[in-house]
């Protein structure tokens, strides 16, 4: 905190804020801030009216305003002149990644937002945090601009799209595969070139083949567009299909449904890079956890769960989860599978969404709710976006369908709020997202809650099988107890299964107690060490505590 308070840079930057309207009007203003100003150029390396400009829209950006360009430009005096220089230099900026247009609009014009990492440099008053290494080879430029594209598709404006990404890729000229698409005289228009763009970025991915329609959809400003852009295409105007930088496979029926890279773009990409076929999948806001790393256990619940745990554990191999998404596709419907546990902590669901991953062979993309959440403003709807977005990336990754593993579900999908404060309107654009995905979901989805009463009801017919999780009762306690403590006399182990009410957490956390006694005492008293651990678990917020701190005396 103290580092944010005392940061001589973003006092700089405030001055200049509060004096935006004069600064370039008086002189006397200018004078008094030259020093300010001067600290604001060398952190940035760019000239005073650049440093003034940048000033304004991060100070903005701070407080949650923003400002269009030329609106600033026009308060702070500036002449025709000067609004050609700073944006020449703006555009550099953005090629660096430091600055962007903001998801808002005004009438006043386009809006800027800076990057979070200039945000987090400025507040750390550390430069070298702008200094990004620059791509060693074209495979790393082509994974940089894939990541970029991916960002700014959920940011920008649909006709900023294809302005953002040209410019970005303009850095990497140096490469002869962006200088001949980008300067030759090959006469493709700006939609043909950023398409070409981003299927190399994915060819490098192993990606060959395309559905064009997605494509078209992805950059096309508005559905008008993508139509024209298509009948273009069909009436042999394309640059981009007459001089096959893409090519149709099934040529004789024009199908735009599959598509690929033309053979020159192919040979150009292969000339200085090498395709990203082994990279590992991995996801920011998903614990990635394989089959091999799930120790296998043995699962016991009552006979009322029994029969709809077996019937889930079949639905899940493989055999008969591809045969019930043939049959919901012939009938016309979502072939996603849902699921939702709900019960008590320690009653296993949990552990049965990680048998159910390692019994049939599945990767579990376990999604982590507190990295998703953000204190920036419009952060955690992009981020619940991204999870969804990586996990339809996974599906196409691995070859058995993975499992998208919502844990604790009510911090996300908990009954909708009146809006009284930001976070409200967080939880609500969250919850909506994961609602407007679940309708079309396709592959394999678990949530658990401890809280079904405050999850809310929309999300009952997006779910297909919903399982009520309860404590064991007695016969089940004996199986599991019998199974952990083979040592123990069954006699002994009947008794606490009648006398003891335990989830299969509790007995968990009594084993482990029971395994450090062996390594400790070699199970020296394990009988009477046993009956203690049971007691310790079963009782402890009952035991009596001493008080502490002031006593309240006569």
């Amino acid at each position: 905190m103290n580092q944010t308070i005392n940061n001589p840079l973003l006092e700089c930057m405030t001055q200049i804020f509060e004096r935006k309207d004069k600064l370039f009007k008086q002189v006397d203003e200018l004078n008094h801030l030259l020093p300010q100003l001067e600290t604001v150029k060398n952190f940035f390396d760019v000239d005073e009216k650049v440093a003034t400009v940048l000033s304004v829209i991060i100070c903005d950006q701070l407080m949650g305003d923003a400002n269009s360009m030329k609106r600033i430009m026009k308060n702070i005096g500036f002449t025709p002149l000067d609004h050609i220089h700073i944006a020449n230099n703006v555009k550099e900026l953005k090629k660096k990644g430091w600055v962007k247009l903001s998801k808002r609009r005004n009438f006043g014009g386009d809006e800027l937002s800076v990057s979070k990492e200039v945000i987090d440099a400025i507040m750390h008053n550390d430069k070298s945090k702008l200094d990004t290494p620059p791509p060693a080879n074209l495979t790393e430029a082509l994974i940089a601009t894939r990541t970029y594209i991916k960002e700014i598709i959920n940011e920008y404006d649909k006709y900023e799209i294809l302005e953002g990404i040209l410019t970005y890729v303009e850095k990497y000229d140096k490469y002869s595969f962006f200088d001949d698409l980008l300067h030759s005289d090959n006469k493709l228009t700006a939609m043909e070139l950023v398409v070409v763009i981003w299927l190399s970025c994915e060819y490098l991915y192993d990606k060959e083949e395309f559905d064009f329609d997605n494509i078209i959809e992805l950059f096309a400003e508005d559905p008008s567009s993508g139509y024209n852009f298509k009948q273009r295409i069909k009436n042999n105007k394309s640059v981009l299909f007459t001089d096959e930088y893409v090519k149709f496979n099934n040529k004789a029926l024009g199908d735009f449904s599959n598509v690929s890279l033309g053979d020159k773009v192919i040979s150009a990409i292969n000339k200085e890079c090498t395709k990203v076929s082994t990279k590992k999948f991995s996801s920011k806001y998903c614990q990635i956890i394989e089959p091999s790393s799930i120790t296998e256990q043995a699962l016991y619940f009552n006979k009322s769960n029994q029969e709809a745990i077996d019937t889930i554990l079949e639905l899940t191999s493989e055999n008969h989860y591809n045969q019930f998404k043939d049959r919901f596709n012939e009938h016309g419907m979502n072939a996603g599978l849902t699921m939702l546990f709900h019960g008590g902590p320690g009653t296993g669901k949990t552990e049965l969404a990680k048998q159910l991953a390692k019994k049939n062979n599945r990767t579990l993309l376990l999604v982590d709710i507190s990295s998703v959440k953000s204190m920036w403003v419009g952060e955690s709807e992009k981020n619940i976006k991204k999870v969804f977005s990586d996990y339809k990336q996974a599906l196409d990754y691995y070859e058995q369908t993975p499992i998208l593993f919502f844990n604790e579900a009510d911090a996300v999908i908990g009954k909708r709020k009146n809006v009284e404060s930001s976070v409200d309107q967080m939880l609500n654009a969250m919850q909506n997202i994961i609602l407007q995905e679940l309708e079309d979901f396709k592959g394999i989805f678990i949530a658990t809650t401890n809280l079904i009463h405050n999850l809310d009801n929309a999300i009952d017919r997006r779910i297909l099988y919903k399982l009520k999780f309860e404590n064991p009762d007695q016969e089940t306690r004996f199986q599991i107890l019998s199974s952990q403590f083979p040592s123990i006399d069954a006699q002994i182990i009947n008794q606490v299964a009648e006398n003891h009410v335990l989830s299969g957490g509790q007995i968990q956390n009594i084993k482990k107690k029971y395994l450090v006694n062996s390594v400790l005492f070699n199970n020296q008293n394990k009988e009477e060490k046993f009956q203690k651990y049971i007691a310790e678990e079963t009782n402890f917020r009952t035991i009596s505590r001493n008080s502490i701190g002031f006593k309240k005396t006569a």
